[in-house]
């Protein structure tokens, strides 16, 4: 079964993702140290970890066809 997805529409997803996360993160790391560059430390190194992450999960699911109506 071919994927149903571009990893164009998979990266684009995984970023625009990452943006709302990014916004939220830094809002909570902040509540915790009330430092900016902690915080902003904190949150760029977890983003750019995360978001490989969720691109590849997002890749491996495009290939498990549980759940899904055939087309």
């Amino acid at each position: 079964m071919k994927p149903t997805e571009t990893h164009r529409r998979s990266l684009t997803k995984s970023v625009s993702y990452r943006v709302l996360s990014l916004s939220v993160d830094a809002c909570v790391a902040y509540f915790f140290t009330r430092d900016v560059a902690l915080s902003a430390g904190i949150v760029i190194l977890v983003n750019a970890y995360s978001t490989f992450l969720y691109y590849f999960h997002e890749r491996i699911w495009a290939h498990v066809r549980w759940g899904r109506q055939p087309n």
